[in-house]
C-alpha cells in the first residue's frame, strides 16, 4: 500500500490560526495555535525588521530584545487563551497582558512553543478528510 500523503500531512489552516486546546494538567486548559501561523509569521517579521540595528548588535541587549519580542508575538498569536490558570497562588484571567506576564517564565513559554509545533493536533480529522473532494488549504509547512 503506498504512503497517503494527504492523511499524513494534511492540516486544517482554521486550527492552526484560531488554536485547539491541549491540557496543562489540573484541570487546565490551553488555547494553542500552530507556531508559524500567518499572524505569527507576519508579526514576527513586522518586529524584527523594526528593532533590527539593536538585533543585530548580538550582545545583552540584543537578547532581551530578542525574548521581547518573542513574549509579545506569541502572546498576540499563538496563546490565544486558557482556562483554569492561576499565577502565584490567585486565578488569573486570560488577557493580552497576563499572556505575556505568563510568557516571561522560560520554561512556559518552551511550554506553549511545544504545544504549538504538535502536528498531530492541527491535523485535518478524519471526518473532515472523507468528504474532502479538493486538495486542503494548507499542507502542514
Amino acid at each position: 500500500m503506498s504512503l497517503d500523503i494527504f492523511a499524513k500531512y494534511a492540516t486544517d489552516e482554521s486550527l492552526e490560526n484560531n488554536g485547539t486546546w491541549f491540557d496543562l494538567g489540573s484541570g487546565a486548559r490551553l488555547l494553542i495555535a500552530r507556531s508559524g501561523n500567518r499572524k505569527y509569521a507576519k508579526l514576527l517579521t513586522k518586529e524584527v525588521e523594526r528593532s533590527r540595528k539593536v538585533l543585530d548588535l548580538a550582545d545583552e541587549m540584543a537578547d532581551q530584545k530578542s525574548d521581547e519580542i518573542m513574549i509579545d508575538v506569541v502572546a498576540r498569536t499563538v496563546l490565544l487563551g486558557w482556562e483554569k490558570v492561576s499565577y502565584k497562588g490567585k486565578d488569573l484571567d486570560y488577557s493580552l497582558e497576563n499572556a505575556k506576564l505568563l510568557l516571561a517564565l522560560k520554561d512556559f513559554r518552551r511550554q506553549v512553543a511545544t504545544f504549538a509545533d504538535e502536528m498531530e493536533a492541527y491535523k485535518v480529522k478524519e471526518e473532515d478528510a472523507q468528504g474532502e473532494a479538493s486538495p486542503p488549504t494548507s499542507t502542514g509547512v
